[in-house]
């Protein structure tokens, strides 16, 4: 008897009518929604979602959503294959992926990855998350996460690559980590760092690189850039196609047509060119101006307003006869 009075004040509805069809056990408004509801609050189950209007609660989903274009879950959502809509706030967990054409707000995982216009909060990928157009938050991933179209306010990690358009925080890729329109923050990659500019700090292993370097630049590689603002440090060499001021060390080189500051390497303000067997060596005279100390085996520039010390040193606006010298050479 109490089964039956408390069936009787619960309306049980069969609703259908193109793709829905449901059994939606509801008391003012919230309740138990079996079947593809388009619209329902509370616990909500069905085998594929297609043309759903919004869904506020817990919505659980079979098999691989059809049409639904205009689908809003808000709460948590969990495709067994997938989970497709408009907007979800909350979080949406499937067995792919998750895809919200507009907007994803909260924490979104797929084994395959996450899509989203827009994201506020975590999205987690196996293999890729692909957001189109801003990302405020975190997204991981395990091959990519980014796009070269998307605005990244936060942080995207991944042992494959990162990339976005715009940078406001931190890329971390295994294997290059770039940023096509500024990064302003951090750049860690085994592989390359690259940002147009690149402001913060940036860590590679092979190379870093950006129109303009800001910041401390670290590279088991190269380092190279067209201005070049902070502490460069690369265990091959670097080069600046217009400046260098700050603190530059490069195992090999370091060049630019300007530098101020201090240099350290086997070889500043020149690089080898060619090697051929007409010239055998030919060397490239790449500094125009130095402003500091220079440290290396061979030291060049063609007006020196400083100290050079190395095997060689030359300062092409002292008089001819102090203009090359061994182990010391000034012009203060």
């Amino acid at each position: 008897m109490r089964l039956l009075g408390l069936l009787a004040i619960l309306p049980i509805a069969l609703v259908q009518g193109g793709a829905a069809q449901s059994i939606d056990l509801a008391v003012s408004g919230y309740g138990l929604s079996i079947g593809n509801s388009s619209r329902f609050s509370g616990i909500r189950m069905n085998a594929v979602d297609e043309r759903v209007e919004r869904v506020n609660g817990l919505n659980l989903t079979l098999w691989n959503p059809g049409t639904n274009p205009a689908a809003i879950y808000n709460g948590m959502t969990l495709g067994i294959i997938g989970t497709k809509a408009r907007r979800i706030d909350g979080i949406a967990l499937s067995g792919i992926g998750v895809n919200a054409r507009d907007r994803l707000r909260g924490v979104a995982a797929g084994a395959l990855g996450v899509g989203a216009g827009s994201l506020t909060g975590l999205a987690i990928g196996m293999i890729a998350v692909d957001i189109r157009e801003r990302a405020r938050g975190i997204t991981l991933a395990g091959i990519w996460t980014g796009n070269d179209e998307q605005r990244l306010d936060g942080l995207a990690v991944s042992p494959g690559a990162t990339m976005s358009r715009v940078v406001r925080g931190g890329l971390v890729g295994g294997v290059f980590a770039a940023s096509t329109e500024g990064l302003t923050g951090l750049a860690i990659s085994l592989g390359g760092v690259y940002g147009a500019p690149l402001r913060g700090l940036a860590v590679a292993g092979v190379g870093a690189g950006g129109t303009d370097i800001d910041g401390v630049a670290v590279s088991l590689g190269g380092i190279g850039g067209g201005t070049m603002d902070g502490v460069m440090l690369a265990g091959l060499g670097l080069g600046a196609t217009e400046r260098i001021r700050g603190v530059a060390i490069g195992g090999g080189l370091v060049f630019a047509p300007e530098v101020k500051g201090v240099a350290i390497g086997a070889l500043n303000g020149l690089y080898i060119d060619r090697i051929d067997l007409e010239d055998f060596i030919h060397f490239k005279l790449a500094n125009r101006r130095f402003t500091g100390l220079s440290v290396g085996l061979i030291n060049y520039t063609a007006h020196l307003n400083g100290v050079q010390l190395g095997l060689l040193n030359y300062a092409g606006n002292n008089p001819r006869w102090l203009r090359l010298l061994p182990l010391i050479n000034l012009n203060l």
